[in-house]
C-alpha cells in the first residue's frame, strides 16, 4: 500500500487531475518521430489525511518518446544523403 510522503498517512484516494481535458505531461526532449502522441498520461493520488496530491506519469511511454530510434523508427530520422 502507498503511503503519503508528507505525513506518512496510509489512506490514499486514486484519481486524475481534470481541467477542460485530462492532464498530461509532454517531455521537452523528445528525440524521434513516433506514431503516437507526445503526451504522457498522468494519474494522481491524494492523501486523505493531509491533502497532498502526488502526480504519477507513464514511464514506459516516456522511455519510448525519449529513447534513441529503433529499427521501426530509424528510417524517419536518418540524415538525408546527397545523391
Amino acid at each position: 500500500m502507498d503511503t503519503c510522503y508528507r505525513c506518512g498517512g496510509d489512506v490514499m484516494a486514486i484519481g486524475s487531475l481534470i481541467s477542460a481535458v485530462r492532464t498530461s505531461f509532454r517531455p521537452q526532449d523528445t528525440k524521434f518521430l513516433t506514431l503516437e502522441t507526445g503526451d504522457v498520461m498522468t494519474k494522481a493520488m491524494m492523501c486523505r489525511s493531509c491533502g497532498v496530491i502526488e502526480i504519477i506519469g507513464d514511464v514506459n511511454k516516456l522511455k519510448r518518446l525519449t529513447s534513441e530510434p529503433d529499427a521501426n523508427t530509424a528510417k524517419f530520422v536518418a540524415p538525408a544523403t546527397g545523391d
